[in-house]
């Protein structure tokens, strides 16, 4: 049977999220998009300098405008060093996470510390740091996503991070409060052979994958005839479907191939413009991730410096408050050009004063005007050609021009030092301002700390599981091979029986003892025993001698000269993440201070 007529008659009436209320959701999602499209455009091209480029394209207008031969466009790109100070001051290189012992005393948390700046150290991941800031800046936000290779080799290699766009998350915008967040989505696009194969659907319609910000884009949720269904799409034009994978953190999964065994949240995948396929999810699972009491954890993580006063998840695009000045300084500097050129000394011929047969021609030659005259002329150059008054231009002009960059300054809210100016402050002061004591920097930076914590959060669980790589998972980006561990899972009969412990005092204080015992046991072994599903787990074989065991894989890090083993039980914790900046070595901290000063 296919895995998506598997869920096609799963019984969704006692659920909060039920998929009627995921297409409604996606509707509300793609319309705010589309009203906001234009306005990202504009800032991407003056990020990238194409601001003419784009307006004479006629996107945000709606439609075509032909430049005249004599206009003159000047662009001056503040957009980019503006954003590129910002991001060097906001992420320095040699940010390093600290890890807080857990308050229970369970793990390790100077191995955990050393994993998680292993992590952060590799320039890839720092790479896609820097890509999330930058987006979350000239947008309204950014988000992240996290899981893990399945395979061998080192299990902190195999955990991924990839970072999509604001357009592509599904969020809860109407929650006043992010504890009350009830799903967290990634809508994208994915090759349509492997969600064919992955999912066992036949004769999807494909579609191209295309700049969601470009001219002419069209959102493909809808069905549309000219897609072709061939099992082989000839192009790109029709390689593609549009995906919706969704973290409902609110409806419970009960896995029916194992009874007893209920998970908190659940995953599930839409095939979008796929007509009744994609009325209900292809599939239905266990998140990837979840805390280690069992709750559910979302591995889409968003990044929102700026929102709206009342919905924390509504962004509002840092460069859009300086957008205004830079328009309208691309447009005064254009205008000035211009005027420049009509500045310069024209001439008039003085037909009056002479025969035409006289001035036979008056041309405009490489080295300026020539004048031909006949040979009789005999008169006074003066009387044949003039120059032309020009009043000069303007000072209102530069005055005003003066008010936006005066403006766009006022706007910025950037120390000196975070521009790369060179003042007399001391390297005590600059160090200060550089640690959040300016009021927005001081805002963003603890915003983005916040979000790289959560991030460490999630890669941590998918370390585990990397370790461990007892489970599988359909929440793979892009159709990668991605298997994560099933944890959280809670087991009906346990429930069953709390409940009835409960009812009685004598039977609940008896298991309460037998709990303390057990716990007691496991605590002294140091080993986690996750629930595991024997079936999806290839060439799955239990230890004769205890039956039951898996040993998880060992990772080995270097710490100085020493090697270091960390297990899973060193990473099992509720450890409490900060950052603090790198200390370098005493040679470069005097240099730096020496260029500061």
């Amino acid at each position: 049977m296919p895995e998506y007529e598997k869920h096609q008659h799963r019984d969704y009436g006692s659920d909060q999220i039920k998929p009627s209320v995921v297409h409604e959701h996606l509707r509300a999602h793609d319309k705010r998009m589309r009203e906001s499209r234009g306005q990202w455009a504009l800032t991407k091209a003056s990020y990238t300098t194409n601001f003419w480029k784009h307006v004479r394209g006629g996107q945000s207008a709606g439609k075509q405008h032909q430049t005249r031969d004599n206009e003159i466009n000047v662009e001056v790109n503040r957009l980019f060093g503006i954003i590129t100070s910002y991001l060097a001051a906001l992420y320095p290189r040699m940010q390093r996470a600290v890890v807080l012992p857990d308050p229970e005393g369970l793990g390790d948390s100077n191995k955990t510390e050393l994993a998680l700046n292993r992590f952060m150290e590799s320039s890839k991941i720092h790479q896609r740091i820097m890509t999330a800031l930058r987006q979350a800046l000239l947008y309204p936000g950014a988000g992240a996503k996290i899981g893990y290779y399945a395979g061998r080799g080192n299990p902190l290699d195999r955990v991924w991070m990839r970072i999509i766009p604001y357009w592509e998350m599904v969020l809860d915008s109407d929650v006043g409060d992010q504890e009350d967040e009830r799903f967290r989505g990634h809508v994208y696009f994915r090759p349509k052979a492997d969600v064919e194969e992955e999912y066992g659907l036949t004769d999807l319609k494909g579609t191209e994958r295309t700049d969601y910000l470009r001219v002419g884009h069209s959102d493909s949720s809808v069905e549309k005839s000219s897609y072709p269904k061939q099992d082989k799409a000839d192009s790109d034009n029709s390689y593609f479907v549009r995906v919706l994978e969704i973290c409902n953190m609110k409806d419970n999964y009960e896995d029916k191939e194992n009874s007893g065994i209920l998970y908190e949240g659940r995953l599930e995948i839409y095939v979008l413009g796929q007509g009744r396929v994609s009325q209900k999810p292809v599939y239905v699972g266990p998140l990837p991730f979840a805390e280690k009491d069992g709750r559910p954890m979302a591995h889409i993580i968003p990044l929102i410096f700026n929102h709206e006063p009342e919905y924390p998840l509504r962004g509002i695009a840092h460069a859009q408050r300086i957008l205004p000045q830079i328009q309208e300084l691309n447009a005064y500097r254009s205008f000035m050009a211009m005027a420049t050129r009509k500045d310069t000394r024209q001439y008039i011929t003085r037909k009056g004063t002479f025969g035409s047969d006289e001035l036979t021609d008056l041309t405009e030659g490489h080295d300026g005007l020539i004048l031909q005259l006949d040979q009789d002329y005999d008169r006074p150059l003066g009387d044949a050609i003039a120059p032309i008054g020009n009043l000069p231009i303007s000072s209102n002009i530069n005055e005003y021009l003066s008010y936006v960059e005066s403006d766009l300054e006022r706007s910025l809210n950037l120390s000196p030092s975070a521009r790369g100016q060179v003042t007399k402050a001391t390297a005590f002061e600059v160090q200060a301002v550089q640690q959040y004591t300016e009021s927005e920097f001081g805002l963003h930076a603890t915003i983005k700390d916040e979000w790289l914590t959560s991030i460490l959060r999630v890669v941590l669980r998918a370390l585990i599981s990397s370790m461990q790589d007892l489970g599988e998972s359909s929440g793979a980006f892009e159709g990668q091979d991605v298997q994560l561990a099933n944890v959280g899972a809670i087991s009906d009969e346990d429930q069953t029986e709390q409940s009835e412990t409960q009812e009685s005092g004598d039977e609940a204080q008896a298991d309460g003892e037998e709990q303390v015992k057990a716990a007691e046991e496991q605590e002294s072994d140091g080993e986690q025993e996750p629930y595991i599903d024997d079936d999806s787990v290839d060439d799955y074989k239990e230890d004769p001698k205890e039956p039951g065991k898996i040993e998880a894989e060992k990772l080995i890090l270097r710490d100085r000269r020493d090697f270091i083993e960390v297990g899973v039980e060193d990473l099992d914790a509720e450890f409490a993440i900060t950052f603090v900046e790198g200390v370098g070595a005493p040679m470069e901290e005097a240099v730096q201070q020496q260029n500061l000063l």
